[in-house]
């Protein structure tokens, strides 16, 4: 199981999961550009990081230059 966390102003916040890391990742980096903040991946069994997505890097992904503050 890998859980979605996304980072707010009081920290990173759990926000759902997923059977599968891709699945996860291409759901992440989807929100990540909608919400406009970094998403973290995290294996459940063993509390490890799986994946850290920043928002240049997600909308990099999808062909777009810069970041939402451009």
């Amino acid at each position: 199981m890998i859980l979605t966390r996304y980072l707010s102003s009081e920290g990173w916040v759990e926000e759902c999961s997923h059977a599968h890391a891709f699945e996860a990742y291409i759901d992440a980096r989807r929100r990540c550009v909608l919400r406009g903040c970094p998403y973290l991946l995290v294996n459940a069994e063993t509390g490890g990081t799986v994946s850290v997505l920043t928002v240049k890097q997600c909308l990099h992904q999808y062909g777009v230059d810069g970041d939402l503050s451009d």
